[in-house]
């Protein structure tokens, strides 16, 4: 071995093996995530075009869970035999307690919808009022797979590392409040999305913005993850950072009075406040920082 090449230690073999095994956990939770999510939102219902509709009456339910083809969480998996309106028959499987055992007695709406060249896929008949919430976590949730998450401690950092990346971390933009914004819109535009009658328009915008926090909060996350934080002064424009964080705090604070006054429905109010809400939340931390600031200059 050359004498130039880094040796490695049993434990950095034990850290990496643990970093390894750790993101193929995560990378499976997330899948499984992302599985409960399209299934239990109902984004499958909603796409594709009525060609057929039925009834069907369930044969066998059986309660699957904590994981299982469902994924997460507690389901009703039934088979049950559907008559066609022309009166074909035909066994189905149905998961995500779409049919239940009450089904065994009472029949339930189902409809054909032909999904292009990709065959057909028959679903119960009934509304699905989160299904915007779904398609909205589409692509938020495959990209959570692809770039995972770390867990922290794993692998564990020297405290000499832990505390230089809390150091550097407390004056600088944070990636988990990026991301953690990020998610916020995602899921208060999807569940806002049909209950603003006059302004449909923001929830289709607060998605958007969610998905812009969430390119922009992993960017931050995948560099900082590789270099770690920049090991340099943050620029001392106390003035400017203070005058900014109370202007996002107090538009923030306005937007959120002005949504809790409009009297819309819960989740139509997420939707309108969601935005004002990540500006009070960036505000309270550009406050923070400003103080810190503060005392950096206090001290030098």
């Amino acid at each position: 071995m050359r004498r130039d090449e880094p040796t490695t230690t049993p434990s950095d073999r034990a850290w990496r093996v643990g970093y390894i095994v750790s993101q193929v956990l995560v990378r499976f939770l997330v899948l499984a995530v992302f599985h409960t999510v399209m299934g239990a939102t109902g984004i499958m219902t909603t796409d594709g075009t009525p060609t057929e509709r039925g009834t069907a009456l369930a044969n066998r339910c059986e309660l699957a869970g904590p994981v299982s083809m469902s994924g997460l969480g507690w389901w009703w998996d039934c088979d049950a035999t559907i008559t066609w309106a022309d009166g074909d028959a035909e066994e189905r499987s149905f998961k995500f307690s779409d049919l239940t055992p009450r089904n065994y007695t009472t029949p339930a709406p189902v409809v054909r919808r032909e999904l292009d060249n990709r065959g057909s896929n028959v679903v119960v008949d009934e509304p699905a009022p989160h299904s915007a919430l779904g398609w909205a976590l589409f692509i938020p949730l495959l990209g959570l797979a692809l770039v995972g998450f770390r867990i922290p401690g794993i692998p564990p950092l020297r405290p000499a590392e832990h505390r230089e990346r809390r150091r550097r971390s407390r004056l600088q933009t944070w990636p988990p409040a990026v991301l953690a914004a990020g998610w916020w819109l995602v899921i208060a535009g999807g569940l806002g999305h049909g209950h603003l009658d006059a302004l449909t328009w923001v929830p289709v915008a607060v998605i958007i913005a969610g998905h812009a926090f969430l390119a922009v909060g992993a960017a931050l996350a995948v560099s900082r993850r590789r270099g770690g934080y920049p090991d340099r002064q943050p620029p001392i424009a106390l003035g400017g950072r203070q005058f900014r964080a109370n202007l996002l705090l107090v538009v923030g604070a306005l937007g959120v009075a002005a949504g809790l006054l409009s009297g819309q429905p819960p989740t139509g109010l997420a939707a309108l406040t969601a935005l004002p809400l990540v500006a009070v939340a960036f505000g309270v931390r550009g406050r923070l920082v400003a103080g810190r600031i503060q005392q950096l200059q206090h001290t030098t």
